[in-house]
């Protein structure tokens, strides 16, 4: 089991990174009982209860990543190693379905999972798509994404105009959102007015020549999830031709996946789809988008070629201050507050605060001087539960040597 019995425990003197606000509370005590966050004060006087003193140290929220795929049962692992402790996964199976089940059940390591549906498309550009070219096929779609338990419906971009429609009001009847990469048979403004949720990647957004586009977006209200990192990642080994054996971290990514990497690559590079790739105007889109929004949410698309997952969130933070201009703390607030308000469950997640739930991360150094200092996590906590580096390098180590016959690949 990967719940331990350690549900009642006071963090002494520590500096809380609460993300209500860019200050620190300094040398505060945080009562951690039963997986929520019981109480938080200058110094709480219980006795006979276990504590652990972070004297030095800084707490923050557990990070999000809203943009993974669980194409293999050991993606979740690497997240929540990494500090992950939610997550969005973008293309659900019958297996993933039953792996986030036993996450819940404390026999799989993982973070908290939302779900969308099967990737949903009008023709296949990925094998084993659900295909929708009829309103009746994407009524259908998503009465059975809600069916069986998913809590999105993902759209790709060539579902027939009115089969998306329907997609769209049926999902509206349900309140089930819908996310995905928009859709080329209808306007941006359309794809707002129907109530689409979020976009997914830069590239998704209207090019910078189509600015006003960009602010009619921002001003929906509808969310964004960058992904610089994969974005990055086409420029350096699509268009520019890199060697995918030299990014960092590969060696934890499992052999199906090193192999995936160059097969996927190549096929990319051969659709030339990414000929004149500019990876900096997209970029752009996004900028204008973040001066009419704060509606942007932390995503890495893991295990895409060279994403290498839960290290890449702390790129992805990098990335944000380095491309966006993002001051660490709003860096921040994209990998955790803004991903509970899109989840819809800020009420309980993605601060430090009383009620809320235990998910946090124990650093050494401060991530609002450098968001670089994010990556310097001593300690895991999700639903109070207190694993430590060792934990975590441990159960990296365990995904960095299973052999092939040991995992379960999905695509």
């Amino acid at each position: 089991m990967y719940r331990k019995d350690d549900s009642v425990y006071i963090l002494r003197n520590a500096n809380l990174i609460t993300m209500e606000s860019d200050r620190v509370l300094c040398e505060m005590d945080l009562f951690v009982a039963n997986g929520k966050i019981y109480k938080i004060a200058p110094h709480i006087d219980i006795s006979d209860v276990a504590e652990r003193d972070c004297t030095g140290k800084f707490l923050m929220p557990g990070l999000f990543d809203c943009h993974i795929h669980m194409d293999s049962d050991d993606i979740t692992e690497m997240l929540i190693a990494c500090g992950v402790t939610t997550c969005r996964n973008m293309w659900g199976f019958l297996e993933t379905q039953q792996w986030i089940r036993e996450i819940d059940a404390g026999i799989r390591p993982g973070p908290h999972v939302y779900s969308t549906g099967p990737l949903t498309d009008g023709v296949t550009y990925w094998a084993g798509s659900k295909i929708v070219t009829t309103p009746e096929e994407g009524h259908r779609a998503v009465l059975e994404c809600f069916r069986d338990g998913y809590q999105y419906v993902k759209t790709y971009p060539d579902i027939p105009r009115d089969a998306f429609f329907e997609i769209m009001r049926t999902a509206n009847e349900l309140g089930i959102p819908v996310v995905g990469h928009g859709n080329r048979f209808v306007s941006f403004e359309e794809l707002a007015k129907s109530g689409y949720y979020s976009l997914e990647h830069i590239s998704c957004l209207p090019d910078t020549k189509h600015e006003e586009e960009i602010i009619m977006l921002a001003e929906s209200g509808m969310w964004t999830c960058p992904t610089v990192e994969v974005a990055l990642t086409i420029e350096k080994f699509v268009h520019v031709r890199g060697d995918l054996n030299q990014v960092p971290g590969r060696e934890y990514m499992n052999p199906y996946w090193q192999k995936d990497w160059e097969k996927v690559t190549q096929w990319r590079i051969d659709k030339h789809r990414y000929d004149d790739y500019d990876f900096m105007e997209e970029v752009g889109r996004q900028k204008i988008f973040n001066k009419y929004s704060d509606r942007v949410m932390l995503g890495t698309d893991v295990p895409n070629p060279g994403v290498v997952g839960g290290f890449s969130v702390y790129n992805e933070l990098e990335h944000l201050v380095k491309y966006f201009g993002f001051s660490p703390y709003r860096a921040l607030q994209c990998g955790t507050v803004n991903g509970a308000r899109s989840m819809g469950i800020l009420d309980h997640v993605g601060m430090l605060k009383e009620g809320m739930d235990a998910d946090l991360l124990v650093l050494a150094k401060n991530p609002l001087e450098n968001v670089s200092n994010a990556r310097s996590y001593l300690a895991v906590i999700k639903d109070g539960c207190y694993y430590n580096k060792a934990w975590c390098e441990d159960l990296l180590a365990r995904v960095k040597n299973r052999t092939a016959d040991e995992i379960i690949a999905l695509m």
